[in-house]
């Protein structure tokens, strides 16, 4: 069974009843009756957006051994509820649900999430949603809160995955990352924050797809599915703390959607990996607008957003329009200014660590692309005004 689809155009959106379960708050840039994405095309294939329509199987856990019990065993309609409080353990989803029967995860009480505690910010994922080479699909977690692992979420071999108002923090490298062949999965309405903490240059919000190096064939022996495509990050909000870039979008993913998140640039100090912008565009047909970004008195801070290519035919076609972006412009006014990092912390906070320092003239520009490739940019508001600091590179202004 997998769950790989070429994009149709269907008329489909009044067939949907959209759930008040999963409202979110409709704003510019997100098509208000289904919540995706405005330029986001249906598949046809995605799950039920009527999540009170579905015939539940309740299973109510409150401890660590419950719901790993739960994941292992969980079945199309199931609706895993987890009680508030802290859940010691890393924890793993290996099953499907399906288009009309989900498999739910969620928190059950929105206003007091329970925490999946990893333990070790070196170790593993807090919650992994993990399929084989066959794939699953139809996943929604939601109201959860992950921490003090190397990564809060990651999604392998998975589509159609939703998560939704969630909350990870005080990891070890990345917040939330999909990878390993994961399409047309959704992060949204979510807070991400404090990441890092074991490794600064790994130390992404979100992240999507694989470095080239970790493709089939790569210099790693870690190799992954770089086609991660149709990924929609929308209305979350990441950072203070955030190290390394707020959302890295690799070479090998397409069509990803940066729609309405809100970014905050206090505690990036990626000086090594480029990770002093908003976004890396290394991915080809990506889309980021109605973005609000603020550099917060980081005075590392460089770009909002950067194009870039690491592999060949990577990097292109990407449109950048209608954000709001705030900088402190007394920072790059000073020439060049010395940077140090450190590279890693030892697990639980042991002292084993490095420092890397750079000197760095930054340039405060809304984009700026470093390759020779389409990339579109309008509609863009620098505060303060600067016309002179708007676009520098390759880019077509719409």
């Amino acid at each position: 069974m997998t769950f790989k689809h070429s994009l149709v155009t269907l008329s489909l959106l009044s067939a949907f009843t959209y759930s008040t379960t999963i409202m979110a708050e409709v704003s510019e840039g997100i098509e208000s009756t289904t919540g995706y994405a405005a330029n986001y095309t249906l598949t046809g294939d995605e799950m039920t957006l009527d999540l009170n329509s579905v015939s539940w199987n309740i299973v109510k856990v409150t401890n660590s051994k419950e719901l790993s019990k739960a994941l292992s065993k969980a079945a199309p309609g199931d609706k895993i509820v987890i009680a508030p409080g802290t859940y010691p353990g890393k924890f793993k989803l290996k099953k499907s649900g399906s288009k009309n029967k989900p498999i739910w995860v969620t928190g059950e009480d929105a206003s007091n999430m329970p925490i999946l505690d990893g333990g070790d910010y070196n170790n593993k994922t807090a919650f992994a949603i993990d399929g084989d080479e066959k794939g699953i699909a139809y996943i929604y977690l939601q109201h959860i809160k992950v921490t003090n692992a190397r990564g809060g979420i990651t999604v392998d071999n998975a589509d159609y995955v939703t998560i939704d108002s969630v909350e990870a923090y005080n990891v070890g490298q990345a917040g939330i990352h999909l990878r390993d062949g994961s399409e047309y999965n959704i992060v949204k309405n979510s807070y991400i924050h404090d990441t890092g903490l074991y490794n600064a240059k790994y130390g992404e919000g979100i992240y999507i797809g694989s470095d080239y190096t970790k493709w089939p064939g790569g210099r790693s022996s870690s190799e992954y599915n770089p086609k991660v495509d149709y990924a929609q990050i929308i209305n979350n909000t990441i950072g203070p703390n955030v190290t390394a870039e707020h959302i890295d979008i690799k070479e090998g993913s397409s069509y990803a959607y940066i729609i309405g998140n809100t970014f905050n640039a206090a505690g990036m100090i990626d000086i090594l990996n480029g990770g002093l912008s908003y976004i890396d565009f290394k991915g080809n047909h990506a889309e980021a607008a109605y973005i609000k970004g603020d550099q917060n008195n980081n005075k590392y801070f460089e770009n909002a957003f950067e194009v870039n290519t690491k592999s060949e035919g990577w990097g292109f076609h990407n449109s950048i329009h209608d954000n709001v972006l705030i900088f402190n412009d007394e920072y790059y006014s000073n020439g060049t200014i010395s940077i140090t990092m450190t590279l890693a912390l030892g697990s639980k906070g042991k002292p084993k660590s490095s420092e890397s320092t750079k000197k760095k003239s930054l340039d405060h520009w809304v984009v700026r692309s470093n390759i020779k490739g389409t990339t579109q940019a309008f509609n863009n508001t620098r505060i303060p005004a600067d016309t002179s600091k708007m676009y520098k590179g390759d880019i077509s202004e719409n």
